[in-house]
């Protein structure tokens, strides 16, 4: 076996260097391998057999097969296969050529009649001229075209001063029933039948700088002559624009919202209808010695009255202060400390307010804004320093003058004094000996009941009155959110 291993390297190198010989030995081989398959098959043996034999059988034949591997290839065989793929190539390439064509063909016609169609003329009347524009034509490129006269807007300054004529819009239009102008009627895309009717362009500004600011509302006292002083308009502040132009320098101011200016009303309230209703009021209380004489003898003759009492006294007698909203009757503020508001500064006139207002809510859980100024002093000028706190201010028609004590028949006679529908009586429950008021009110009750009258509150008899709004007959009006007071006075 040994020896049989070192022939084969040196049977191999033998048919290197003998290629003539190594040709021969693959002959022999490919006559060897059906020599060998038939021998096999003639005696008859299994395939089992066969493997089995194998190795005798390449023991006989090692001397004469050989077998030599070759990456060569046969010549021949691709240019064959090269030739027949060129040949196709060409006769496919020949083939599509007139479909190419014919497309080309197709694209060009198409594209030639859409063209054609999407540049038709289509008629459309201008200022009662009919015109055959190309369809899809701006209504710019159709007046251009058709030579159309326009009457263009000028180019001009902020405050409208003519810098250039004929420098702004071209035309203006109307399309039927909607109306066009600057670059919308420019660009409009004339159709079939179109009616148009071309306006004179607008004028357009020189380019500029701007600056937005607020423009607060004023306080104006209209109204006249009257009793009741309401805020009818609380004001709402306008915006202004202001432009400066780049080329004429020029500053113009544009409103763009007007300001509304915060309004206050004098109204002499007149009840509608047939209607006949007075106001009796008492001021300076609450007293521990009158109101409730008073509370006393309006209850005996079914009566309501407005007490407009002071904050100090209400801090010192809430119990009497609760008893007049028990009774049906309305409380208000005489402002805290009976001082001449008209004297005061902005920040002490508002304490005055808010204090008394504060002591009046926390004693009977009513919140107020109406007040009787003290001394029946408020201008316009204080309504400015309040600062939208109080919504109604009321003095009085008849004045009984019971704080000199004339007497009992001068305070009925005072009080009742050309009274009529919408009267507003001054009395007074504190402040000082109220006896003669005491003896006095019953009769002064008696004789406006005997005329028909019926006696009410503040808040009742504006209430009467429709003129006056919802809000300041409630009593309660306040200042709304967003709202800005005054700090300067207008022209009513």
């Amino acid at each position: 076996m040994a020896q049989t291993g070192s022939h084969g390297p040196q049977r191999a190198e033998h048919v290197r260097q003998n290629p003539a010989r190594g040709e021969d030995a693959r002959k022999g081989a490919r006559s060897a391998r059906p020599q060998a398959a038939r021998h096999a098959s003639g005696r008859g043996g299994s395939s089992r057999t066969a493997e089995t034999r194998q190795p005798e059988a390449h023991g006989t034949n090692r001397n004469n097969v050989y077998y030599i591997p070759t990456t060569s290839k046969v010549e021949g065989t691709t240019d064959a296969r090269h030739g027949s793929a060129e040949s196709r190539s060409d006769k496919a390439a020949s083939s599509k050529a007139p479909a190419f064509l014919a497309l080309a063909l197709i694209l060009v016609l198409g594209g030639g009649a859409w063209h054609l169609w999407t540049n038709r003329p289509v008629s459309v009347t201008i200022n009662d001229k009919s015109y055959n524009v190309r369809i899809g034509s701006t209504l710019a490129e159709a007046v251009r075209d058709q030579s159309i006269h326009t009457k263009p807007g000028n180019y001009v300054s902020v405050k409208g001063d003519v810098l250039k004529a004929g420098g702004g819009d071209p035309f203006g239009a109307t399309v039927g029933k909607k109306t066009l102008t600057g670059k919308t009627a420019q660009e409009y895309r004339v159709k079939a039948n179109d009616k148009i009717t071309l306006t004179a362009g607008k004028d357009v500004m020189e380019p500029h700088t701007k600056k937005v600011e607020a423009e607060a509302p004023k306080l104006v006292m209209k109204g006249g002559y009257g009793p009741i002083a309401y805020v009818r308009d609380w004001g709402t502040p306008g915006r202004v624009e202001h432009l400066t132009g780049k080329k004429s320098k020029q500053v113009a101011d544009v409103v763009k919202s007007k300001t509304v200016d915060t309004e206050i009303y004098l109204r002499t309230p007149i009840p509608e209808g047939d209607k006949k209703l007075v106001a009796l009021t008492f001021d300076d209380g609450p007293s521990d010695k009158y109101t409730q004489q008073y509370l006393d003898i309006l209850k005996k003759y079914n009566a309501k009255a407005t007490f407009f009492c002071l904050g100090k006294n209400v801090q010192e007698f809430p119990k009497l202060a609760k008893a007049i909203v028990d009774q049906g009757c309305q409380i208000a503020s005489h402002t805290q400390s009976h001082k001449q508001l008209t004297k005061l500064g902005a920040d002490e006139l508002r304490t005055e307010f808010n204090t008394a207002f504060k002591a009046i809510s926390d004693a009977t859980g009513v919140d107020t804004t109406v007040f009787r100024p003290p001394y029946g002093a408020f201008t316009e000028r204080t309504w400015l320093a309040a600062g939208g706190i109080p919504s109604v201010s009321v003095t009085w028609t008849q004045d009984s003058r019971d704080w000199a004590r004339p007497g009992v028949d001068a305070i009925v006679r005072n009080s009742l004094a050309s009274v009529r529908s919408g009267s507003i009586i001054l009395m007074h429950d504190g402040g000082g000996n109220r006896d003669q008021d005491v003896e006095a009110l019953p009769k002064i009750i008696e004789s406006l009941q005997g005329a028909g009258y019926t006696l009410v509150t503040i808040d009742e008899l504006m209430a009467s009155d429709s003129t006056i709004p919802k809000s300041i007959q409630s009593g309660n009006a306040k200042m709304p959110k967003g709202v800005t007071w005054p700090t300067e006075l207008g022209d009513a």
